[in-house]
Formats: C-alpha cells, sequence, structure tokens
C-alpha cells in the first residue's frame, strides 16, 4: 500500500518554494524611499539585520554625517563600491524607509565599521542602485 502525504507549501524547506523578489524601481525622478534590496550582507554582527547592498553608480559618492546635502562629508565611495544600507528594528518589522532631507529627498543610511559609524547617501538612480547577485 503506497501512502501519499501531500504538505501545504509552508512546510517545504525554504531553498524549495517559488520565491518572488519586488523589483526595486525608483520613482520618476530617481528617488528610491526604500532601501530594502534583493540582496542583503552576510550578518557579521548578531545584534544587527543583515544590510541591504547597493552599488556606486557615479565616479565618487560623498556620505555624509546626517541626511542634508550641507551636512559634513565622513567618507567617499568610489565607482562599483558596494554599500551596506542599515535597516533599523521598528517594533517585529525592519524599517526600511529612507530619511528625508527638507526638500523631501531621500537619503539611505549606509554602515560604516561600527554602529556609531553611520553615514548617509542620496538614495537616487544617479549615484546608487541596488545591487544584483550574477
Amino acid at each position: 500500500m503506497l501512502l501519499l502525504v501531500v504538505l501545504p507549501v509552508s512546510y517545504l524547506p525554504t531553498s524549495l518554494q517559488a520565491q518572488t523578489i519586488p523589483e526595486i524601481i525608483p520613482d520618476r525622478y530617481g528617488n528610491y524611499y526604500s532601501n530594502a534590496s534583493n540582496v542583503q550582507a552576510e550578518v557579521t554582527n548578531s545584534q544587527l539585520a543583515a544590510g541591504s547592498l547597493w552599488r556606486v553608480a557615479v565616479d565618487a559618492l560623498n556620505c555624509r554625517r546626517s541626511a542634508n546635502i550641507n551636512s559634513d562629508v565622513v567618507r567617499t565611495y568610489l565607482s562599483g563600491e558596494l554599500l551596506e544600507v542599515e535597516v533599523y528594528r521598528g517594533g517585529s518589522d525592519e524599517v526600511l524607509v529612507n530619511r528625508l532631507d527638507k526638500n523631501g529627498k531621500p537619503w539611505m543610511p549606509v554602515r560604516g565599521r561600527n554602529i556609531e559609524d553611520v553615514c548617509y547617501v542620496r538614495a537616487n538612480s544617479r549615484y546608487i542602485q541596488p545591487f544584483t547577485a550574477r
């Protein structure tokens, strides 16, 4: 006698489940209001969630102390470098919304070497692109 057990898809191992990843699309001006990306960094600090990965799309990109074009430059990233964007915790959900400056333009928080070393880059497709694994 053959016994066939059918399990709901939620019981399948994750690697077998179909995964749909939403395409990351900027608004008509190229702004990214969410810092989610399809690829996340490895978790290197158990107190932090894995950050979203973004690639620098210009020759040089300034990362500023606060989400403001007039803020001091903390460091500069070069074309093609990967940025690990901070994912803040908000209750039981990750907070993936970028800060807005006084003109309503979004800025992404980029992780540095430690938790206190966060700086901000303009969240616009002219400057950064979501990283895609190939």
